[in-house]
């Protein structure tokens, strides 16, 4: 048996004994008192975490960041693994030099004097797909070469079959994935991690930001060497700084941590709100800090994308959210594909009445002094992160019990997201993000209703238009009408036109009542609110 099949059947055997073990305690729990089975189940929950933790970091490869990925999803796991999970780190013991050299020149042809005056045999950094080390070009430029493990994309083809497997397996015998879209969740995945192997669209994607940052001042990202780039190995511009999270060298170097944190948190606005394309792995080892407080974003094999329509949506899903409308947040996430159409919406507004209250209240909570996972989930011992631990439970129980589940296609914004709340918290715990927030969703949200309202205007203008000649034609039809000289000889594929174009000029006329009425009748309240009279 290959290593490959070795490794497949491995992960297989695991998830089939973690299903059995589920399995069983749904059968052998109901003879037990609520508590006990409670106890009973979270017991067995902590025991698989802790070997899954164990088995990914012994297995390597994709297996440590598939538990990455899983532990930022509170709709498809339980608290115990949520919390063992999030202790995982994409760090391991890095390749022999013998054996990056042998991939360098392999892809690059020659000998590696020819393309480096020199590389440092020790990487400075080194993960599950990869490594980086640092070298100088012939020219005498600084660069940092990152280099694909040996034989990883085997690895990852097994790996990301064994997913599926796990997945489909899990979803069939256990209700871990009751609510959940397992197979978006896997396509997203795959998607996002084939692409982490090709280093030629990792250089694309950093150009791309680049492009996008061309006048923010307060960013930057490196510059490739497309002469020493290929699938397998990138060459770019060496970066500097320091790890965002290193606070004691951010402070040494006299760095405003206050306005580094609002300067991050803009950045990814930026991204989701109006580029549409952002970094999706934000941890402190991919965002340097230089000592004038430039951010230097590195690190671009793992990004993902926000059509506009759904960039909408989440503006709407904010607005409704901060509004304290738990309508609209319901309608917001419908759109989204959280909440099925056929859901109990009544139910689910109610459970999010009073959630969306306490998570406002506690939000700053659940990110300051820690990581998110550590504060949040675990409920630390201060009390503001205790309350926001029981925020997430209570996020936890509805995502459980109403039908409601992250898509695929989110995955990854959601732990970015995670992630750049943690390291702007960490850098100033004062920071208010929710006002960052909404001075960005503000004029976003205006310029949304400025798109309707033109759209309301153009359908009005055209009718408008239009009109002077229909009426001379109405005019000229009735009087062939009263004389009793009108015939009309259509075929049937006219007839048909006809109708279509009746029936979408009655949506058009429809529409543009409607949207008029709409806006006479904001326009009204807002008169009202205005020129309300004082008590007194």
């Amino acid at each position: 048996m290959s290593q490959g099949s070795k490794r497949y059947w491995r992960s297989l055997r695991l998830a089939g004994r973690f299903a059995t073990q589920i399995w069983w305690l749904g059968k052998t729990n109901r003879l037990l008192p609520a508590k006990a089975a409670d106890q009973r189940r979270r017991k067995l929950y902590l025991a698989q975490a802790q070997e899954f933790r164990r088995f990914a970091v012994s297995m390597g490869g994709l297996i440590i960041k598939v538990g990455q990925f899983l532990s930022t999803r509170v709709d498809m796991l339980p608290k115990e693994y949520i919390d063992e999970l999030g202790k995982l780190q994409d760090a391991v013991p890095p390749e022999s030099f013998e054996q990056i050299t042998a991939v360098i020149e392999a892809e690059l042809g020659g000998t590696l004097a020819e393309h480096y005056a020199s590389i440092d045999a020790e990487p400075v950094a080194a993960a599950s797909l990869g490594q980086v080390h640092r070298a100088t070009l012939l020219d005498g430029q600084e660069v940092a070469v990152k280099v694909q493990r040996p034989g990883i994309d085997e690895l990852v083809e097994v790996d990301l079959r064994a997913l599926r497997s796990v997945m489909g397996l899990l979803a069939r015998f256990t209700p871990v994935f009751r609510f959940v879209d397992w197979e978006g969740v896997c396509d997203d995945f795959e998607t996002t991690h084939r692409d982490e192997l090709d280093y030629l669209k990792e250089g694309r994607n950093a150009e791309t930001f680049q492009r996008n940052f061309l006048f923010n001042p307060h960013v930057e990202m490196p510059q490739i060497h497309w002469g020493q780039t290929t699938r397998k190995v990138l060459t770019m511009e060496f970066m500097g700084g320091v790890k965002i999270n290193d606070l004691a060298a951010l402070d040494q170097a006299g760095v405003d941590r206050s306005e580094l944190a609002r300067n991050l948190m803009e950045l990814y606005l930026h991204m989701l709100l109006t580029d549409g394309f952002f970094h999706a792995d934000p941890h402190p080892g991919n965002i340097l800090v230089r000592p004038d407080g430039i951010i230097q974003l590195i690190d671009f094999g793992m990004v993902g994308a926000v059509s506009e329509q759904m960039r909408q949506q989440f503006i709407n899903l904010v607005t409704a959210f901060f509004g304290r409308d738990p309508n609209g947040v319901v309608l917001a996430l419908q759109e989204m594909g959280f909440v099925g159409w056929d859901a109990d919406v009544t139910a689910l507004k109610q459970s999010l009445i009073p959630l969306i209250d306490t998570m406002i209240d506690n939000l700053v909570g659940m990110f300051r002094g820690s990581s998110f996972l550590d504060t949040a989930v675990a409920a630390g011992p201060r009390a503001g992160i205790a309350a926001s631990g029981a925020s997430l439970d209570q996020l936890r129980e509805v995502i459980l019990t109403q039908p409601v589940s992250l898509p695929g296609y989110v995955s990854f914004i959601g732990k970015a997201l995670i992630t750049v709340f943690s390291n702007c918290y960490k850098l100033d715990p004062e920071v208010d993000l929710v006002a960052i927030a909404d001075e960005w969703v503000r004029p976003l949200k205006a310029q949304g209703a400025q798109q309707i309202l033109n759209q309301l205007l153009d359908n009005g203008w055209t009718l408008l238009k239009s009109l002077p000649s229909t009426l001379r034609h109405l005019v000229s039809l009735a009087e062939k009408l009263d004389q009793g000289t009108l015939t009309v000889a259509l075929a049937p594929a006219q007839l048909r036109q006809l109708e279509a174009a009746d029936r979408a000029n009655t949506r058009r006329w429809r529409r543009t009542a409607l949207l008029a009425a709409g806006g006479m009748a904001g326009a009204l309240l807002a008169w009202r609110r205005t020129n309300r009279p004082t008590a007194g």
